[in-house]
């Protein structure tokens, strides 16, 4: 039932909501409550039991900069399209504060022999990525060192795990080569210049004369490395404790320890 993974209490709650919410769309009282949101005593308890058994939830730890400078710095020292992509990836979810679904391969389910998406979250394509130069537009096919040049970089978000739709977020230039706007242009560019269209997921690259796309796994398996190869368990972060959610969770860390209030950061990563 847990395709390979242990099923824990959320499951379990997940799975009676819909029966609840089912239920009560046709009209119905969920049998299932006492009171609002309190199950009724035999489920309460046996619930519970579960959330007793469950093995504790161990948070992934944030990462700090030089986890993203590292992976990007290597993308660009490299030939290899994958490693590069990848590199330019880790930079913008670090810098944007994304989440690992927002800029990899798409999760599909079966529902009744259809093929739909696994989540609501729309992945980001060529066309929801803006650049500019003081003040004015610069368009995604301009020259790679037009592109380069560009002070702003902006992400929009058709629609997200939250719900919300249509919100745009932004980053400056650093004036440094480790910069998310010169990754964005570098993903942008390299799409782009292999024949694909405002459409192509942002995840794409092209080698051996096809196109690919970079998975969660993958940003995973590069943080953890990079972990490992920086010597950051010295200093607290073990690499069995990082995931791709260290990224989010370090750029956000990072905006606080430069002086960035909670409610800058909270609209920067969209938290509600």
């Amino acid at each position: 039932y847990g395709r390979g993974n242990q099923i824990r209490v959320g499951g379990v709650t997940d799975a009676l909501a819909a029966i609840s919410k089912t239920i009560e769309l046709v009209g119905q009282p969920s049998p299932l409550y006492r009171s609002d949101q309190t199950y009724q005593l035999l489920l309460e308890r046996q619930v519970e039991g579960y959330r007793r058994s469950d093995p504790p939830s161990v948070p992934q730890l944030a990462v700090p900069v030089a986890v993203p400078k590292h992976i990007y710095a290597e993308g660009l020292a490299s030939k290899d399209a994958k490693k590069a992509h990848i590199g330019a990836l880790v930079m913008t979810a670090f810098y944007y504060l994304l989440r690992v679904g927002e800029y990899t391969t798409p999760k599909f389910s079966m529902v009744n022999g259809k093929k739909v998406p696994a989540t609501r979250t729309k992945q980001f394509t060529v066309g929801n990525i803006g650049f500019f130069k003081n003040g004015r537009i610069v368009k995604r096919s301009s020259p790679l060192k037009q592109l380069l040049a560009c002070d702003i970089a902006t992400m929009k978000i058709t629609n997200q795990k939250n719900g919300k739709m249509g919100q745009t977020i932004s980053q400056h230039a650093t004036g440094s080569t480790m910069c998310p706007v010169r990754a964005l242009v570098h993903l942008t560019h390299h799409i782009k210049s292999n024949g694909g269209d405002d459409d192509t997921l942002l995840c794409s690259y092209f080698k051996n004369d096809q196109w690919h796309t970079v998975d969660s796994h993958q940003i995973v398996s590069r943080v953890k490395e990079a972990t490992k190869d920086l010597n950051l368990k010295d200093q607290g972060i073990d690499p069995d404790l990082v995931a791709a959610h260290s990224l989010r969770a370090g750029g956000a860390m990072a905006l606080k320890l430069h002086g960035y209030n909670d409610t800058t950061i909270m609209k920067m990563g969209r938290w509600t």
